[in-house]
Order: C-alpha cells, then structure tokens, then sequence
C-alpha cells in the first residue's frame, strides 16, 4: 500500500546496514517485512542476494581498537572500566522509577496481551493509519528506557507484536476470523532463535521490536523524528524536506482547484432545466441580446408591453406580438410579405411556437397523472370516484393545440 511506502524504505535501510554489519538473519527478516510493507525491486532483489549469500564479516574497526586497548596499560584500562561502570550506576539509583499511572498501563496491555487491538487501544474498525497513531504512541508510552515499570519490557514487545499483526492485511483478517492459535504460549518469553525456528503459521518472519521501533523514530537510520531516551527525553519534532513539503502542497492545491470545479459544473447542471426553459420560451429574444450584429426583432407569444403588436406568420397564422418600434428600426420593417428574410423570421417563430406547445402538453399530462393518482388512492384506500372522474375530464389544450398544428 502507499501508505507504507516510506516505513519500507526505512526498512530497507536498516537491513543493508545490518548486512554490511554481519547480522544476515535479522537483515533477511527486515528486508522480508519491507517487502511485505511495500513491495519493490530493490527489496526483492535483496531478499534473493540475503538468502543465497554469507553476509560479508564486520568492518575491521572493533578489531584495530582491540589491539590498541592490549598496548595501553592496564591501570589505563582499569580506570576507563571503573569510570563506564560508574555512571550507569549511579543513572539507575535517580531515574528507575515509576509512576502508578505507568505501572497500570503495563498490567493492563499484559492482562491484554491476546487481544491485539486492546494492546494498541485501537478499535477493530482502525484504519491502517490510526493503527500507526496508536503503535507509535504505545510504544513511547512502553519503551523500557523511558517506562521504569515491571513488566514495561514485555508490554513493549507486546505492543510491536499486536502491530506487526494487524498493520498485515492477511494477517489481520487471519487473526479477526481465527484469533491467536496458541494462546498458552506467550509472546514475551519466546526467544528470538524460537520464533525463527518457528512454523509459518506464528510469523516467523515477524520483525523484533527493537528494529520495528526504529522504523519508527529513527534509530539505525538517523529517522526524522530524532527520539532520544534517558535522563533528559527529548522528541524532536517532525519535519519534512522542502521539496517534499512543496510537493505536498502542491498536491493539496490541485485537490482544492478539482474540487472546485466539481461544484462549478454541478452547480451549473442544477441551472440546466431552468436555461433550457427560458431558452424555449424568449429563444429568439436572448439570441438578439447576445448577437448585437443581429437585425432580426424580439417578440413573445403572449401581448405584454413593449410587444403589443400582432402579427401572425404566413404559413401556418401563428400568432406573435412585436416592439412596434423594435419592428420599424429592423430589416423586417420595410420587407415584404413574401420576402424569404421575412419568411425564415417566421420559421424560426412557428418552430419556438411548437417548442412551448410541447413543454404545456407535458406539463399539462403530468398534471392529470398526479390528479388521478391522488383520486385513485393508495392501493384503493381512499378512492374518490367524482375526483377521478374530474381528473380524467381535465383538458389538455396545449396537446390539442400541437396535434392541430401538426
């Protein structure tokens, strides 16, 4: 899915520096779950060169600054052992401890720890990025370097196992439908050379919680979130590259801009039926509005001032009413009665004419329709026979008008 597309990547890069560091088998399981995250070329191509070769031996690093540790003296090694002893030591007396509030949320994720959406405090219905929200804030809530309770570490692994299982789509709807197979068996104390030797059944592939945290917040891979844990915790706060924060609004303004249009053209088609009648009625009178090079006159099928003129056309005596001054300042003025400019106005007239008779008959059918309906009642309860009668009685003028004018 896309949106895990970034966890992928993170992931990959934690493999490949597992790899380059000797740990083959956790670079295998990392580079296998961003895989299943999102698939790429890149991780399918190293998942093969993992399972097929030896990862290469560590850096020489670790070796060189062991031989410059035997060629220093001993009390200088002695003094640099007490000194890193030291410290941790005293760190433990002043910050291992707890609050209440800690100690209860850990009981309860333990009480819990079948139940994987209780573990998260997600619902069932949680989408893939709320099941991100509730992982990432459990897991802060849980970290043993942050969360001194009994109990923290195995609520931690816990709460990364919960989410390895549901962030999977199949394994997610394996769990909904099925539930956890073994239930005697716990996660916590299962050890990480068990769950590999592990059947397919109980995800040997599964990440560890450690490198699932990471992914998270940074970790192996210097993360954008900068987590650090300790005496002093401090979270960074997220940001993004400019580039990729100019993409992300530019994405934005293109949804705002088709949204936008979407309501213009829907608004438009609301307004659709009411041009299309004021089109059919005035036709002829808009087109004059619109066209100032037009010298043809207004007119209207019914008298109302300025139209007070009759006229009617030649073929077929349509009656219309024109501007009397309107009609003297057009070329129509001075034009006779047969001339073919006087003849194509009166077309278009009788044409508009039989455009409005067939917009009454419609109007006029549905009318008599609804006053039946209502007569007749609903399945015959309430039938009145002297309205049904009136309702089929009523006349139809305009439809009588159309098939005489036809």
């Amino acid at each position: 899915m896309e949106v895990n597309r970034d966890e992928a990547a993170r992931a990959l890069g934690i493999a490949q520096k597992k790899w380059l560091a000797g740990d083959s088998a956790g670079a295998l399981r990392i580079a296998r779950k961003s895989h299943s995250l999102y698939p790429t070329a890149l991780s399918e191509k190293l998942i093969t060169e993992y399972e097929n070769t030896t990862s290469p031996q560590p850096q020489k690093e670790e070796e060189q600054q062991q031989k410059q540790q035997q060629q220093q003296p001993d009390s200088e090694l002695r003094s640099r052992h007490k000194s890193a002893t030291a410290k941790p030591k005293e760190e433990d007396t002043n910050t291992r401890t707890h609050t209440p509030q800690q100690l209860a949320s850990v009981r309860a994720v333990i009480s819990a720890k079948h139940d994987y959406y209780k573990v998260l405090d997600a619902e069932r219905t949680a989408t893939d990025a709320e099941l991100k929200r509730a992982y990432r804030k459990s897991a802060l809530l849980f970290h043993p370097d942050k969360n001194f309770a009994p109990g923290a570490d195995e609520a931690f692994k816990l709460v990364a196992h919960a989410f390895t299982i549901l962030s999977d789509p199949d394994k997610r709807a394996h769990y909904d439908r099925y539930g956890v197979a073994d239930k005697s068996s716990d996660f916590s104390q299962q050890q990480p050379q068990q769950r590999r030797r592990a059947p397919a059944t109980m995800f040997e592939d599964e990440i560890s919680p450690e490198d699932l945290f990471n992914m998270f917040f940074g970790g192996d891979t210097g993360g954008r979130f900068g987590v650090q844990f300790g005496p002093n915790v401090r979270f960074a706060q997220h940001f993004q590259s400019p580039s990729r924060r100019h993409q992300q609004q530019q994405q934005q303004q293109q949804r705002e801009e088709d949204d936008s249009e979407r309501s213009i053209w829907s608004a438009c088609l609301q307004f659709m039926p009411l041009v299309f009648l004021v089109l059919s009625l005035f036709g002829s009178s808009l087109l004059s509005l619109l066209f100032a090079g037009n010298v043809m006159p207004n007119y209207s099928f019914e008298m109302s001032p300025p139209y007070t003129e009759l006229h009617r056309t030649y073929a077929r005596s349509v009656k219309y009413w024109v501007d009397p001054a309107e009609y003297a300042r057009s070329s129509l003025g001075t034009a006779a009665g047969s001339s073919r400019e006087l003849r194509s106005f009166e077309r278009d007239v009788e044409a508009q004419y039989v455009s409005r008779l067939q917009f009454k008959c419609r109007q006029e059918k549905e009318h008599k329709r609804m006053a039946i309906h209502q007569a007749q009642g609903w399945f015959g309860i309430g039938n009145d026979r002297t309205k049904l009668q009136a309702a089929m009685d009523l006349p139809l003028p305009a439809c009588d008008e159309l098939k005489r004018f036809r």
